[in-house]
């Protein structure tokens, strides 16, 4: 997969605006709501208009409250079973390497921690020669890394609201 296929799904940023967040019975609903509920249904559960409910997710998204998050089979893409990998980050690298570990299309998904290691990241690649090249190159390039551990996800045992693999 080249670098534009992986880009193009991709919708535009939503820009955050950071700060408190006030949240009435209507927007507790809203977010205590399954992911997968609609519109209808939303606007049942909080007593709000749909102009509303939409309104009020697309502030909740730009204020970095609620995102969307999916679960994919990788294989139907052609890639291979998803990797862990924690690494460890001198300290006053970690924003660096992070933020240069999340524009990899490897990755999908990174966050920071803390503990021995300071940076996780979850991989998916085609196959191991793949995975094994991108360990070696990208990941080695990063800025201040210490230390790298991996292990391949064998078998997913739960997925949040998706059947057992």
């Amino acid at each position: 997969m080249d670098d534009e296929a992986i880009a193009r799904p991709r919708p535009p940023p939503i820009p955050l605006h950071l700060g408190p967040v006030h949240l009435d019975d209507g927007g507790r609903k809203l977010l205590a709501a399954d992911g997968r509920t609609g519109v209808e249904q939303l606007t049942t559960a909080t007593g709000w208009s749909p102009t509303t409910v939409r309104r009020r997710m697309t502030e909740l998204r730009e204020r970095g409250v609620l995102y969307l998050d999916i679960d994919i089979d990788a294989r139907l893409f052609g890639l291979g079973p998803r990797t862990l990998l924690w690494l460890s980050v001198a300290p006053a690298h970690l924003e660096e390497a992070g933020a240069a570990l999340a524009t990899h299309p490897e990755i999908a998904f990174a966050a920071a921690t803390t503990g021995p290691t300071n940076l996780y990241a979850t991989v998916v690649c085609a196959n191991h020669r793949d995975l094994y090249r991108y360990l070696t190159t990208r990941v080695a390039a990063l800025p201040a890394i210490t230390h790298i551990e991996t292990a391949p996800v064998i078998r997913t045992v739960k997925r949040a609201a998706a059947r057992q693999t």
